[in-house]
């Protein structure tokens, strides 16, 4: 068999969890024709334990509505919609022709986040602010490009989102923005993967008779390890006492080791570059101001690189999910 044709571990796992979610032989073809299966239900499985997230949205919608009153003296109603995720292809697949595409970083979480405000939404609120004409969002064709002026709103905008987004997540995740780029082209989203997984949390702005959508998309698979924080909070199980492996683990497993790797800095370097190294090339890496701890892939914290009594070492000043202690 081809490599190409054997199943990833996790295609596998998206696999057993439909045949877990109650798919049955009536889901197959009848007519013997083999038919597409969909990989990422794995990742939408998962979305299911995050519970917390509409509570959570339904407090960022009120942040956001204050907010957006606050930065441009309008008023607004806001409705959080259910979370979606989708591939990065679906995501550029539906975006308007037009629109102020915001990035950042939003740590602890490997990625860029992004900010997606409609130019509908951004006429209007620029009409509505600069005291232009204020006939909705349906009242000018639709264009291919914003104006500087539309640029900076959605700017601004996006900055009352992540800080929304911030705000309301501070129990659960605490997060941290970082500098943020507008562009009116989607140019950061569309150097990802195509099948990459993004969650988007959609909301409804209504002003007066106009309605705008309003989006966040941000990357799904950093969110997998903290998302025993959105479930719900599980009984305590009795310790079994009786015959069981349970003893065993509990005695053997914290001596497991585990390969632990600290990630100082990457580059990216062109193709041509990579062709032309030969022994003794040098590629120069910038001196890091954070570096990951990892475990088998998996973020364990993050910190500031240094030495200690003459070696060098790293400074934890951020833990994440895996060594955090419950409660704290």
């Amino acid at each position: 068999m081809a490599g190409e044709d054997i199943l990833t571990e996790g295609e596998i796992d998206a696999l057993m969890e439909s045949v877990e979610d109650g798919v049955t032989d009536t889901d197959a073809s009848d007519d013997g024709a083999y038919r597409r299966f969909d990989f990422s239900g794995r990742e939408h499985s998962l979305l299911r334990e995050f519970t917390a997230l509409t509570t959570l949205l339904e407090r960022q919608a009120e942040l956001l509505k204050s907010a957006l009153e606050s930065a441009f003296s309008l008023e607004f109603s806001t409705r959080a919609l259910p979370p979606q995720l989708l591939s990065v292809a679906d995501a550029l697949a539906s975006l308007e022709r037009a629109v102020g595409v915001s990035s950042t970083s939003l740590a602890p979480l490997e990625g860029p986040s992004f900010s997606i405000a409609p130019e509908s939404l951004l006429s209007f609120v620029v009409n509505a602010y600069f005291g232009g004409a204020r006939g909705g969002a349906t009242s000018a064709p639709a264009r291919t490009s914003l104006t500087p002026t539309e640029l900076r709103v959605a700017e601004r905008i996006a900055e009352q989102q992540f800080a929304c987004l911030c705000g309301a997540w501070a129990e659960k995740l605490p997060l941290e923005s970082g500098d943020l780029l507008t562009l009116g082209a989607p140019d950061r989203l569309e150097a990802l993967p195509r099948s990459d997984m993004l969650l988007r949390l959609r909301f409804e702005l209504r002003a007066g008779d106009d309605e705008f959508p309003l989006d966040l998309l941000l990357p799904f698979e950093p969110l997998e390890p903290y998302r025993e924080r959105f479930a719900p909070p599980r009984k305590k199980a009795e310790v079994d006492t009786g015959n069981s492996w349970e003893p065993f683990f509990r005695r053997e497993l914290p001596t497991i080791e585990v390969e632990l790797a600290g990630v100082l800095a990457t580059r990216e370097i062109a193709l041509s570059d990579l062709l032309e190294l030969t022994p003794g090339a040098v590629i120069p890496i910038p001196t890091p101001e954070q570096v990951s701890v990892r475990a088998d892939g998996v973020t364990l914290a993050e910190g500031r690189y240094g030495s200690f009594e003459g070696a060098k070492a790293v400074q934890l000043q951020r833990l994440g999910s895996v060594l955090r202690i419950p409660g704290s």
